[in-house]
Protein backbone atom coordinates (compact mmCIF):
# COMPACT_ATOMS: atom_id res chain seq x y z
CA UNK A 1 0.00 0.00 0.00
CA UNK A 2 1.09 3.51 -0.72
CA UNK A 3 0.44 5.54 2.41
CA UNK A 4 2.19 8.81 1.97
CA UNK A 5 1.65 11.56 -0.52
CA UNK A 6 4.38 14.11 -0.05
CA UNK A 7 3.42 17.71 -0.47
CA UNK A 8 6.30 20.13 -0.41
CA UNK A 9 5.37 23.71 0.28
CA UNK A 10 8.79 25.16 -0.48
CA UNK A 11 11.46 24.61 -3.12
CA UNK A 12 8.88 23.41 -5.60
CA UNK A 13 5.98 21.00 -5.30
CA UNK A 14 5.88 17.26 -5.80
CA UNK A 15 3.13 14.70 -5.58
CA UNK A 16 3.54 10.95 -5.18
CA UNK A 17 2.96 8.99 -8.33
CA UNK A 18 0.94 6.26 -6.64
CA UNK A 19 -2.82 6.68 -6.66
CA UNK A 20 -5.50 5.27 -4.43
CA UNK A 21 -7.82 2.73 -6.06
CA UNK A 22 -11.62 2.94 -5.90
CA UNK A 23 -13.86 -0.10 -5.68
CA UNK A 24 -17.45 0.21 -6.91
CA UNK A 25 -19.61 -0.95 -3.99
CA UNK A 26 -22.89 -0.78 -5.89
CA UNK A 27 -24.53 1.15 -8.72
CA UNK A 28 -27.98 1.99 -10.02
CA UNK A 29 -27.43 2.68 -13.69
CA UNK A 30 -29.73 3.61 -16.52
CA UNK A 31 -31.61 2.07 -18.20
CA UNK A 32 -32.06 -0.55 -15.47
CA UNK A 33 -33.34 1.81 -12.77
CA UNK A 34 -36.62 3.63 -13.42
CA UNK A 35 -35.77 6.43 -11.02
CA UNK A 36 -32.51 7.05 -12.88
CA UNK A 37 -34.08 6.77 -16.33
CA UNK A 38 -36.79 9.28 -15.36
CA UNK A 39 -34.21 12.07 -15.58
CA UNK A 40 -35.04 13.25 -12.05
CA UNK A 41 -32.03 12.35 -9.87
CA UNK A 42 -29.85 15.46 -9.79
CA UNK A 43 -28.52 15.38 -6.21
CA UNK A 44 -27.44 13.12 -3.35
CA UNK A 45 -26.59 13.76 0.31
CA UNK A 46 -25.35 11.65 3.22
CA UNK A 47 -27.06 12.05 6.60
CA UNK A 48 -24.45 11.49 9.35
CA UNK A 49 -27.15 11.42 12.00
CA UNK A 50 -28.97 8.39 10.58
CA UNK A 51 -26.24 7.03 8.27
CA UNK A 52 -28.69 7.13 5.38
CA UNK A 53 -28.55 8.53 1.85
CA UNK A 54 -31.05 11.12 0.66
CA UNK A 55 -31.80 10.87 -3.04
CA UNK A 56 -34.44 13.23 -4.48
CA UNK A 57 -36.73 12.13 -7.25
CA UNK A 58 -37.07 15.70 -8.50
CA UNK A 59 -40.61 17.12 -8.39
CA UNK A 60 -41.87 13.95 -6.76
CA UNK A 61 -40.22 12.76 -3.52
CA UNK A 62 -37.02 12.40 -1.53
CA UNK A 63 -36.11 8.74 -1.10
CA UNK A 64 -34.12 7.50 1.88
CA UNK A 65 -31.61 4.84 0.85
CA UNK A 66 -29.20 2.47 2.52
CA UNK A 67 -25.60 3.53 1.82
CA UNK A 68 -24.59 -0.13 1.97
CA UNK A 69 -26.39 -1.14 -1.21
CA UNK A 70 -28.55 1.75 -2.47
CA UNK A 71 -31.82 0.03 -1.61
CA UNK A 72 -34.74 2.00 -0.19
CA UNK A 73 -35.10 2.02 3.60
CA UNK A 74 -38.40 0.41 4.55
CA UNK A 75 -40.74 1.28 7.40
CA UNK A 76 -43.49 -0.83 8.96
CA UNK A 77 -45.41 -2.79 6.39
CA UNK A 78 -42.55 -2.62 3.91
CA UNK A 79 -43.42 0.90 2.79
CA UNK A 80 -40.43 2.80 1.33
CA UNK A 81 -39.27 5.56 3.66
CA UNK A 82 -39.45 9.09 2.24
CA UNK A 83 -39.22 12.62 3.56
CA UNK A 84 -42.58 14.13 4.43
CA UNK A 85 -43.76 16.73 1.91
CA UNK A 86 -46.63 19.22 1.93
CA UNK A 87 -49.47 19.45 -0.58
CA UNK A 88 -49.09 23.25 -0.70
CA UNK A 89 -45.71 22.77 -2.39
CA UNK A 90 -47.29 21.20 -5.48
CA UNK A 91 -47.06 24.38 -7.55
CA UNK A 92 -43.30 24.65 -7.05
CA UNK A 93 -41.34 23.74 -10.16
CA UNK A 94 -38.46 21.23 -10.04
CA UNK A 95 -38.80 20.61 -6.30
CA UNK A 96 -35.78 19.13 -4.48
CA UNK A 97 -33.38 19.87 -7.32
CA UNK A 98 -30.49 19.92 -4.86
CA UNK A 99 -30.32 18.61 -1.28
CA UNK A 100 -27.91 19.03 1.64
CA UNK A 101 -27.69 17.80 5.25
CA UNK A 102 -25.84 19.45 8.13
CA UNK A 103 -23.75 17.59 10.70
CA UNK A 104 -26.74 17.38 13.06
CA UNK A 105 -29.00 15.73 10.52
CA UNK A 106 -31.05 18.81 9.61
CA UNK A 107 -32.05 18.57 5.95
CA UNK A 108 -32.35 21.40 3.40
CA UNK A 109 -33.40 21.25 -0.27
CA UNK A 110 -34.14 23.81 -2.96
CA UNK A 111 -36.23 23.92 -6.09
CA UNK A 112 -35.11 25.13 -9.50
CA UNK A 113 -36.82 28.07 -11.17
CA UNK A 114 -36.01 28.60 -14.84
CA UNK A 115 -37.30 32.18 -14.97
CA UNK A 116 -38.38 34.91 -12.56
CA UNK A 117 -40.36 33.46 -9.67
CA UNK A 118 -40.14 32.10 -6.15
CA UNK A 119 -37.11 30.12 -5.00
CA UNK A 120 -38.20 27.64 -2.32
CA UNK A 121 -35.95 26.39 0.45
CA UNK A 122 -37.35 23.31 2.21
CA UNK A 123 -36.27 22.33 5.74
CA UNK A 124 -36.71 19.12 7.72
CA UNK A 125 -35.51 18.96 11.34
CA UNK A 126 -34.77 15.29 10.75
CA UNK A 127 -35.84 12.42 8.50
CA UNK A 128 -38.99 11.86 10.58
CA UNK A 129 -40.10 15.50 10.60
CA UNK A 130 -43.85 15.53 9.92
CA UNK A 131 -44.10 19.32 9.68
CA UNK A 132 -41.33 20.45 7.32
CA UNK A 133 -41.18 24.12 6.39
CA UNK A 134 -40.87 26.01 3.13
CA UNK A 135 -39.42 29.52 2.87
CA UNK A 136 -39.73 31.38 -0.42
CA UNK A 137 -37.68 34.20 -1.90
CA UNK A 138 -38.57 36.20 -5.00
CA UNK A 139 -35.99 35.97 -7.77
CA UNK A 140 -35.72 38.00 -10.96
CA UNK A 141 -34.17 35.19 -13.00
CA UNK A 142 -33.27 31.49 -13.04
CA UNK A 143 -32.04 30.18 -9.70
CA UNK A 144 -31.48 26.86 -7.94
CA UNK A 145 -28.91 25.10 -10.11
CA UNK A 146 -26.30 25.08 -7.33
CA UNK A 147 -26.64 24.74 -3.56
CA UNK A 148 -24.21 24.56 -0.64
CA UNK A 149 -24.35 24.43 3.16
CA UNK A 150 -21.96 25.40 5.93
CA UNK A 151 -22.31 25.12 9.71
CA UNK A 152 -25.07 23.90 12.02
CA UNK A 153 -27.79 25.38 14.23
CA UNK A 154 -27.88 29.18 14.29
CA UNK A 155 -24.52 29.19 12.51
CA UNK A 156 -25.97 27.52 9.41
CA UNK A 157 -25.40 29.30 6.11
CA UNK A 158 -27.01 28.28 2.82
CA UNK A 159 -25.61 29.28 -0.59
CA UNK A 160 -27.66 29.32 -3.83
CA UNK A 161 -26.88 30.35 -7.42
CA UNK A 162 -28.14 29.63 -10.92
CA UNK A 163 -27.34 29.41 -14.59
CA UNK A 164 -26.48 32.78 -16.07
CA UNK A 165 -26.40 34.40 -12.63
CA UNK A 166 -23.72 36.77 -11.36
CA UNK A 167 -24.93 36.32 -7.78
CA UNK A 168 -24.58 33.88 -4.92
CA UNK A 169 -27.44 34.31 -2.45
CA UNK A 170 -26.49 33.56 1.17
CA UNK A 171 -29.13 32.67 3.73
CA UNK A 172 -28.82 32.29 7.50
CA UNK A 173 -30.84 30.02 9.78
CA UNK A 174 -31.84 31.34 13.19
CA UNK A 175 -34.07 29.24 15.39
CA UNK A 176 -35.09 27.27 12.34
CA UNK A 177 -36.14 30.39 10.44
CA UNK A 178 -34.42 31.06 7.09
CA UNK A 179 -33.68 34.68 6.15
CA UNK A 180 -31.48 36.30 3.53
CA UNK A 181 -28.06 37.23 4.89
CA UNK A 182 -26.28 38.83 1.91
CA UNK A 183 -25.78 38.60 -1.85
CA UNK A 184 -22.27 38.01 -3.21
CA UNK A 185 -21.48 39.39 -6.67
CA UNK A 186 -19.42 37.09 -8.88
CA UNK A 187 -18.60 36.75 -12.56
CA UNK A 188 -21.60 35.42 -14.48
CA UNK A 189 -21.73 31.63 -14.56
CA UNK A 190 -18.93 30.97 -12.11
CA UNK A 191 -21.26 29.16 -9.67
CA UNK A 192 -23.52 27.67 -12.35
CA UNK A 193 -22.98 24.04 -11.34
CA UNK A 194 -21.95 23.74 -7.69
CA UNK A 195 -21.12 25.60 -4.47
CA UNK A 196 -19.10 23.83 -1.78
CA UNK A 197 -18.13 25.98 1.23
CA UNK A 198 -14.70 25.79 2.84
CA UNK A 199 -15.79 28.26 5.52
CA UNK A 200 -18.51 30.86 5.85
CA UNK A 201 -16.55 33.24 3.63
CA UNK A 202 -14.55 30.84 1.42
CA UNK A 203 -16.15 28.77 -1.31
CA UNK A 204 -15.26 26.23 -3.96
CA UNK A 205 -17.51 27.03 -6.93
CA UNK A 206 -17.79 25.39 -10.33
CA UNK A 207 -19.33 26.16 -13.67
CA UNK A 208 -19.31 24.78 -17.21
CA UNK A 209 -16.26 24.02 -19.34
CA UNK A 210 -14.02 27.05 -19.61
CA UNK A 211 -15.32 28.39 -16.30
CA UNK A 212 -13.41 25.75 -14.30
CA UNK A 213 -13.42 25.20 -10.56
CA UNK A 214 -12.47 28.20 -8.42
CA UNK A 215 -11.72 29.07 -4.84
CA UNK A 216 -13.21 32.45 -3.98
CA UNK A 217 -13.46 34.44 -0.77
CA UNK A 218 -15.14 37.50 0.71
CA UNK A 219 -14.49 39.53 3.80
CA UNK A 220 -16.66 38.60 6.78
CA UNK A 221 -20.18 39.56 5.73
CA UNK A 222 -18.80 40.82 2.43
CA UNK A 223 -20.71 41.04 -0.84
CA UNK A 224 -17.78 41.29 -3.26
CA UNK A 225 -14.96 38.85 -3.91
CA UNK A 226 -11.55 39.55 -2.45
CA UNK A 227 -8.51 39.62 -4.69
CA UNK A 228 -6.71 36.31 -5.02
CA UNK A 229 -9.33 34.09 -6.64
CA UNK A 230 -7.63 30.77 -7.47
CA UNK A 231 -8.59 28.87 -10.60
CA UNK A 232 -8.06 25.15 -10.07
CA UNK A 233 -7.43 24.60 -13.74
CA UNK A 234 -5.58 21.28 -13.70
CA UNK A 235 -8.63 19.14 -12.98
CA UNK A 236 -10.43 17.43 -15.83
CA UNK A 237 -12.02 20.21 -17.89
CA UNK A 238 -14.81 17.85 -18.98
CA UNK A 239 -16.38 18.08 -15.51
CA UNK A 240 -18.59 20.89 -14.25
CA UNK A 241 -19.21 20.03 -10.57
CA UNK A 242 -16.95 20.02 -7.51
CA UNK A 243 -17.41 18.99 -3.87
CA UNK A 244 -14.89 20.07 -1.22
CA UNK A 245 -13.88 17.90 1.75
CA UNK A 246 -11.01 17.63 4.19
CA UNK A 247 -9.07 14.88 5.95
CA UNK A 248 -7.08 16.34 8.82
CA UNK A 249 -4.93 19.03 7.26
CA UNK A 250 -5.39 17.63 3.77
CA UNK A 251 -7.85 19.28 1.39
CA UNK A 252 -9.60 17.61 -1.53
CA UNK A 253 -12.24 18.11 -4.18
CA UNK A 254 -14.27 15.60 -6.13
CA UNK A 255 -15.03 16.57 -9.72
CA UNK A 256 -17.75 15.05 -11.86
CA UNK A 257 -20.64 15.80 -14.22
CA UNK A 258 -20.75 16.42 -17.94
CA UNK A 259 -19.83 19.64 -19.68
CA UNK A 260 -22.93 21.76 -20.07
CA UNK A 261 -24.57 21.39 -23.50
CA UNK A 262 -21.53 19.56 -24.87
CA UNK A 263 -22.87 16.19 -25.93
CA UNK A 264 -19.68 15.38 -27.80
CA UNK A 265 -17.86 15.09 -24.47
CA UNK A 266 -19.73 11.81 -23.86
CA UNK A 267 -19.29 12.00 -20.10
CA UNK A 268 -21.18 9.32 -18.20
CA UNK A 269 -20.57 7.98 -14.69
CA UNK A 270 -17.06 9.35 -14.30
CA UNK A 271 -15.60 10.58 -11.03
CA UNK A 272 -12.23 11.97 -9.91
CA UNK A 273 -10.65 13.14 -6.63
CA UNK A 274 -7.90 15.78 -6.48
CA UNK A 275 -5.65 16.82 -3.62
CA UNK A 276 -5.79 20.64 -3.44
CA UNK A 277 -3.80 21.14 -0.23
CA UNK A 278 -1.45 23.14 -2.42
CA UNK A 279 -4.29 24.65 -4.40
CA UNK A 280 -2.04 26.04 -7.14
CA UNK A 281 -0.79 22.52 -7.90
CA UNK A 282 -3.70 20.04 -7.60
CA UNK A 283 -2.87 16.37 -7.99
CA UNK A 284 -5.12 13.53 -9.14
CA UNK A 285 -5.56 11.08 -6.26
CA UNK A 286 -8.03 8.59 -7.70
CA UNK A 287 -10.68 8.15 -10.40
CA UNK A 288 -13.45 5.82 -11.48
CA UNK A 289 -15.37 5.28 -14.71
CA UNK A 290 -18.52 3.16 -14.45
CA UNK A 291 -20.21 4.23 -17.66
CA UNK A 292 -18.82 5.81 -20.82
CA UNK A 293 -20.43 6.89 -23.07
CA UNK A 294 -23.51 7.94 -21.10
CA UNK A 295 -26.90 6.35 -21.60
CA UNK A 296 -28.46 9.81 -21.78
CA UNK A 297 -26.91 13.19 -22.46
CA UNK A 298 -26.78 15.42 -19.41
CA UNK A 299 -27.06 18.81 -21.07
CA UNK A 300 -27.48 20.73 -17.83
CA UNK A 301 -24.43 19.01 -16.30
CA UNK A 302 -26.36 17.99 -13.21
CA UNK A 303 -24.29 15.77 -10.97
CA UNK A 304 -23.52 15.57 -7.29
CA UNK A 305 -21.35 13.78 -4.74
CA UNK A 306 -21.40 13.07 -1.02
CA UNK A 307 -18.38 12.00 1.01
CA UNK A 308 -18.19 9.64 4.00
CA UNK A 309 -15.08 8.92 6.06
CA UNK A 310 -15.22 5.39 7.41
CA UNK A 311 -14.03 4.08 10.78
CA UNK A 312 -11.02 2.41 9.14
CA UNK A 313 -10.01 5.81 7.70
CA UNK A 314 -10.98 4.87 4.14
CA UNK A 315 -13.48 7.01 2.23
CA UNK A 316 -16.76 6.17 0.54
CA UNK A 317 -18.06 8.44 -2.21
CA UNK A 318 -21.68 8.55 -3.33
CA UNK A 319 -22.03 9.91 -6.86
CA UNK A 320 -24.95 10.67 -9.14
CA UNK A 321 -25.15 11.96 -12.70
CA UNK A 322 -28.59 13.02 -13.93
CA UNK A 323 -30.29 10.41 -16.12
CA UNK A 324 -27.29 8.08 -15.93
CA UNK A 325 -26.80 6.63 -12.49
CA UNK A 326 -26.19 6.63 -8.74
CA UNK A 327 -23.19 4.76 -7.39
CA UNK A 328 -21.00 4.19 -4.36
CA UNK A 329 -17.21 3.80 -4.39
CA UNK A 330 -14.81 3.05 -1.52
CA UNK A 331 -11.08 3.72 -1.51
CA UNK A 332 -8.88 0.67 -1.13
CA UNK A 333 -6.84 2.43 1.55
CA UNK A 334 -6.74 5.71 3.34
CA UNK A 335 -6.30 8.78 1.19
CA UNK A 336 -2.64 9.76 0.90
CA UNK A 337 -1.11 11.19 4.05
CA UNK A 338 0.50 14.59 3.71
CA UNK A 339 4.11 15.24 4.67
CA UNK A 340 3.96 18.98 5.10
CA UNK A 341 7.69 19.75 4.94
CA UNK A 342 11.06 18.19 4.09
CA UNK A 343 14.21 20.30 4.49
CA UNK A 344 17.99 19.96 4.65
CA UNK A 345 20.41 22.39 6.26
CA UNK A 346 23.91 22.67 7.68
CA UNK A 347 23.77 22.73 11.49
CA UNK A 348 27.08 22.91 13.40
CA UNK A 349 28.83 21.76 10.23
CA UNK A 350 26.65 18.64 10.03
CA UNK A 351 24.12 17.80 7.34
CA UNK A 352 20.74 17.83 9.10
CA UNK A 353 17.39 16.73 7.65
CA UNK A 354 13.99 17.64 9.12
CA UNK A 355 10.46 16.75 8.03
CA UNK A 356 6.92 16.89 9.38
CA UNK A 357 3.87 14.71 8.83
CA UNK A 358 0.29 15.88 9.25
CA UNK A 359 -0.99 12.32 9.74
CA UNK A 360 0.16 8.75 9.24
CA UNK A 361 -1.45 5.39 8.60
CA UNK A 362 0.26 2.04 9.19
CA UNK A 363 3.63 3.73 8.82
CA UNK A 364 6.73 1.86 10.00
CA UNK A 365 9.08 4.73 9.28
CA UNK A 366 11.35 6.46 6.80
CA UNK A 367 14.49 5.25 5.08
CA UNK A 368 16.94 8.08 4.35
CA UNK A 369 18.87 7.90 1.10
CA UNK A 370 21.93 9.92 -0.01
CA UNK A 371 23.72 10.59 -3.25
CA UNK A 372 26.75 12.65 -4.22
CA UNK A 373 25.72 12.91 -7.89
CA UNK A 374 21.92 13.29 -7.57
CA UNK A 375 21.55 10.08 -9.57
CA UNK A 376 22.64 7.06 -7.54
CA UNK A 377 21.06 7.00 -4.07
CA UNK A 378 21.98 4.61 -1.26
CA UNK A 379 20.37 4.12 2.17
CA UNK A 380 22.26 5.68 5.08
CA UNK A 381 19.77 5.33 7.91
CA UNK A 382 16.23 4.66 9.09
CA UNK A 383 13.92 6.76 11.28
CA UNK A 384 11.08 4.94 13.02
CA UNK A 385 7.57 6.36 12.94
CA UNK A 386 6.60 8.27 16.06
CA UNK A 387 2.94 7.38 15.52
CA UNK A 388 1.42 4.84 17.89
CA UNK A 389 1.06 1.61 15.95
CA UNK A 390 1.98 3.62 12.87
CA UNK A 391 -1.23 5.66 12.94
CA UNK A 392 -1.60 9.34 13.81
CA UNK A 393 -3.85 12.26 12.96
CA UNK A 394 -1.55 14.80 14.63
CA UNK A 395 1.50 16.65 13.36
CA UNK A 396 4.74 14.75 14.03
CA UNK A 397 8.26 16.12 13.58
CA UNK A 398 11.32 14.13 12.53
CA UNK A 399 15.04 14.79 12.13
CA UNK A 400 18.12 12.94 10.95
CA UNK A 401 21.80 13.94 11.17
CA UNK A 402 24.10 12.59 8.48
CA UNK A 403 27.37 12.15 10.36
CA UNK A 404 29.08 10.56 7.36
CA UNK A 405 28.34 13.28 4.81
CA UNK A 406 31.22 14.04 2.49
CA UNK A 407 32.61 17.40 1.55
CA UNK A 408 30.74 18.89 -1.37
CA UNK A 409 27.08 18.58 -2.38
CA UNK A 410 25.05 15.87 -0.62
CA UNK A 411 21.61 14.98 -2.01
CA UNK A 412 18.84 13.34 0.04
CA UNK A 413 15.53 11.56 -0.54
CA UNK A 414 13.05 9.76 1.70
CA UNK A 415 11.44 6.37 1.28
CA UNK A 416 8.36 5.60 3.36
CA UNK A 417 8.00 2.01 4.59
CA UNK A 418 4.69 0.44 5.67
CA UNK A 419 4.26 -1.96 8.56
CA UNK A 420 3.55 -4.66 5.96
CA UNK A 421 6.94 -4.00 4.34
CA UNK A 422 5.74 -2.26 1.21
CA UNK A 423 7.70 0.83 0.25
CA UNK A 424 7.08 4.17 -1.41
CA UNK A 425 10.11 6.14 -2.63
CA UNK A 426 9.55 9.84 -3.18
CA UNK A 427 11.11 11.93 -5.91
CA UNK A 428 11.65 15.12 -3.96
CA UNK A 429 15.36 15.82 -3.45
CA UNK A 430 16.94 18.24 -0.97
CA UNK A 431 20.64 18.98 -0.70
CA UNK A 432 23.33 20.34 1.59
CA UNK A 433 26.75 21.61 0.54
CA UNK A 434 29.35 20.52 3.09
CA UNK A 435 32.74 22.18 3.27
CA UNK A 436 35.92 20.60 4.61
CA UNK A 437 36.01 20.05 8.32
CA UNK A 438 38.83 22.20 9.68
CA UNK A 439 39.88 19.33 11.89
CA UNK A 440 40.02 16.86 9.00
CA UNK A 441 42.41 18.85 6.79
CA UNK A 442 46.01 18.05 7.69
CA UNK A 443 49.19 19.50 6.12
CA UNK A 444 52.48 18.01 7.37
CA UNK A 445 55.31 18.40 8.10
CA UNK A 446 54.95 22.08 8.89
CA UNK A 447 57.53 23.67 8.97
CA UNK A 448 59.05 21.73 6.05
CA UNK A 449 62.17 21.77 3.90
CA UNK A 450 61.21 19.90 0.71
CA UNK A 451 57.55 18.84 0.55
CA UNK A 452 54.24 18.97 2.37
CA UNK A 453 51.64 16.20 2.49
CA UNK A 454 48.02 17.36 2.41
CA UNK A 455 45.16 15.13 3.55
CA UNK A 456 41.65 16.59 3.09
CA UNK A 457 39.89 13.75 4.89
CA UNK A 458 37.52 13.06 1.98
CA UNK A 459 37.44 10.52 -0.83
CA UNK A 460 35.53 13.00 -2.95
CA UNK A 461 38.65 14.77 -4.16
CA UNK A 462 38.11 15.04 -7.92
CA UNK A 463 37.14 18.73 -7.89
CA UNK A 464 39.72 19.76 -5.27
CA UNK A 465 42.50 22.13 -6.24
CA UNK A 466 45.65 23.24 -4.35
CA UNK A 467 47.15 26.69 -4.92
CA UNK A 468 50.23 28.05 -3.09
CA UNK A 469 50.84 31.81 -2.72
CA UNK A 470 53.82 33.70 -1.34
CA UNK A 471 53.53 36.63 1.07
CA UNK A 472 53.16 39.07 -1.85
CA UNK A 473 50.11 37.17 -3.15
CA UNK A 474 51.90 35.67 -6.13
CA UNK A 475 50.81 32.17 -7.09
CA UNK A 476 53.83 29.90 -7.06
CA UNK A 477 52.19 26.45 -7.36
CA UNK A 478 48.92 24.98 -8.63
CA UNK A 479 47.86 21.31 -8.68
CA UNK A 480 44.65 19.33 -8.91
CA UNK A 481 44.06 16.70 -6.23
CA UNK A 482 44.77 13.16 -7.35
CA UNK A 483 43.99 11.34 -4.10
CA UNK A 484 42.73 11.92 -0.59
CA UNK A 485 46.34 12.39 0.52
CA UNK A 486 48.84 14.05 -1.79
CA UNK A 487 52.40 15.40 -1.67
CA UNK A 488 53.21 18.91 -2.88
CA UNK A 489 56.86 19.60 -3.73
CA UNK A 490 58.29 22.82 -2.27
CA UNK A 491 61.96 22.00 -2.91
CA UNK A 492 62.45 24.69 -5.59
CA UNK A 493 60.96 27.46 -3.50
CA UNK A 494 63.02 29.77 -1.29
CA UNK A 495 62.61 29.66 2.48
CA UNK A 496 59.67 31.84 3.43
CA UNK A 497 56.07 31.84 4.58
CA UNK A 498 53.46 30.55 2.11
CA UNK A 499 49.68 30.21 2.07
CA UNK A 500 48.05 27.04 0.74
CA UNK A 501 44.53 27.63 -0.56
CA UNK A 502 42.33 24.53 -0.85
CA UNK A 503 39.24 24.90 -3.06
CA UNK A 504 36.56 22.67 -4.49
CA UNK A 505 34.58 23.54 -7.59
CA UNK A 506 36.39 26.90 -7.51
CA UNK A 507 35.03 27.67 -4.04
CA UNK A 508 37.55 28.27 -1.27
CA UNK A 509 37.30 25.68 1.50
CA UNK A 510 40.33 26.40 3.67
CA UNK A 511 43.65 28.29 3.77
CA UNK A 512 46.69 26.75 5.54
CA UNK A 513 49.78 28.76 6.54
CA UNK A 514 53.02 26.88 5.64
CA UNK A 515 56.61 27.62 6.66
CA UNK A 516 59.39 26.61 4.24
CA UNK A 517 62.82 26.45 5.90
Amino acid sequence: MRKLLLLFLSAGTFFAKAQVSLTADWSLLAPGSSQITANTGASVAYNPSTQHLLFPDRNNKVSILSPADGTTIKISGGTPKELKTDATWSSDGFKYNKIRVDADGVIYAINLITAAGNLSIYRWVNEDDQAPTRTQFSMAARMGDSFGIYGTGDNTRLYVSGSGSDKIYVYRVTGGVITQDRVITITTGWARSSISPISENELIIAGPSGTWVRKVATAAGGTTLLAGTVTISKQNSAFANAEYFVDGTKKYITVHGAVINASMQQIGMEFEVYNITDIANPSLVTKSTLMTPPVAQNGSAYADAAVLKNADQTFTFFHTVLANGLASYTSNTTLPVTLTSFNASLVKRQSTLTWQTASESKNKGFEVLRSNDNANFSPIGFVNSKAQNGNSSEELNYSFIDRTAKAGENYYKLKQVDLDGSEQPFDKVVSVKLGFDDNSVVAFPNPTTKYVTVNTGTTDYKAIKYELFDVSGKKVLSENAKATEQELSLGSLPASIYYLRISKNNELQKTVKLIKQ
